[in-house]
């Protein structure tokens, strides 16, 4: 019997105490965390098309244009990811490129230390026909940064979703880029 009152006491000390109790709503029913982003929410756009086309000027192909279509997919996506925790392309890209960025841990990024993860694939980018266009063999190793500078793409639109200590940043392009047989720029 003692031991029963005592087992009792502490399973319910137990459901009592933060962090124990059943588990909250899914998260697509809480409202969203602000974004970490180290800049006006209006002033994203802005800035994460000037790290695209800062880094075309520099590999000589056209200046992309804002397409606030593309930036609704890409919202929907990154939504969906930090709602759902998981990670990868949308299987519907409706025929458009996308670029992924995740972050955690609470940091605040920027909108150009994000861009600029993919541009940093370059260090592995050679010049050639996709898919041969990484010093390593491996296409993907530089997908990012081709995509960024392919010249045949002409639009982007990007989206940051954030939900507890985690943010995602996806990016469509249209045209797509990285297409077999074609060179970046």
């Amino acid at each position: 019997m003692r031991r029963s009152l005592l087992l009792a006491l502490l399973l319910m000390v137990g459901l009592a105490t933060p962090g124990c109790a059943a588990p909250g709503p899914q998260s697509s029913d809480r409202p969203e965390a602000p974004m970490r982003v180290a800049a006006p929410a209006q002033d994203v756009p802005a800035r994460l098309l000037a790290a695209h086309n800062a880094e075309r000027a520099r590999a000589g192909a056209p200046p992309l244009q804002w397409d606030e279509a593309l930036a609704e997919e890409a919202r929907v996506w990154a939504r969906e990811l930090v709602d759902t925790g998981q990670w990868g392309h949308d299987p519907a890209l409706h025929g458009h490129g996308e670029n992924l960025w995740t972050g955690w841990g609470g940091r605040i990024w920027t909108p150009e230390e994000m861009v600029g993860e993919w541009i940093a694939e370059k260090r592995d980018y050679v010049r050639g026909v996709f898919p041969h266009v990484s010093r390593t063999g491996d296409w993907t190793a530089v997908g990012h940064y081709t995509q960024v500078v392919w010249s045949g793409t002409t639009h982007v639109g990007c989206a940051i979703a954030s939900r507890g200590d985690r943010s995602v940043l996806a990016c469509r392009y249209a045209p797509p880029g990285n297409i077999d047989g074609r060179r970046a720029f």
